[in-house]
C-alpha cells in the first residue's frame, strides 16, 4: 500500500496526517511533506499523526528523525502521534518514540 500525508493548517500548526505504509519507497514522499510543514512561515508546531499507518520500517523511522532535526534547527516543535501496533511497536523498540512524541513515560503499555 501507497502512502498518503493530508495536511492541515491549524492556527500556528500544521497536522500531517498519514496513511499506508511506510518503507522505502513511501519514505520520501513523507520526509518530502515532512520537510514543507517544517518550513512554512510563522509555524509554532508540527504534528505528524501516524494513527493511519499499519507498517513502518528504518525509511520511515529515518524520516521521521530527519523531520524532527529540521523542526529543531528552526525553533519548531515536532511532535509524532497515533501510532499504534507495529508502528507503535517498532519506535519503542529503536528507542525514537519518546523523542518523537514527546511521551516521556514511554514505560506505558503498547495500545492495540
Amino acid at each position: 500500500m501507497q502512502v498518503s500525508v493530508a495536511s492541515r493548517r491549524d492556527g500556528a500548526a500544521v497536522v500531517l496526517v498519514v496513511s499506508g505504509d511506510i518503507d522505502v519507497t513511501s519514505a520520501p514522499a513523507l520526509e518530502g511533506a515532512i520537510r514543507r510543514a517544517v518550513t512554512t512561515t510563522g509555524l509554532e508546531l508540527v504534528q505528524v499523526d501516524l494513527s493511519e499507518v499499519d507498517f513502518l520500517d528504518s525509511s520511515g523511522i529515518s524520516s521521521l528523525l530527519l523531520g524532527r532535526r529540521g523542526a529543531d534547527e528552526r525553533g519548531v516543535a515536532f511532535r509524532v502521534t497515533g501510532a499504534h501496533g507495529i508502528a507503535r511497536q517498532v519506535l519503542e523498540l529503536t528507542g525514537v518514540w519518546e523523542h518523537l512524541s514527546g511521551d516521556s513515560d514511554a514505560s506505558q503499555p503498547t495500545p492495540t
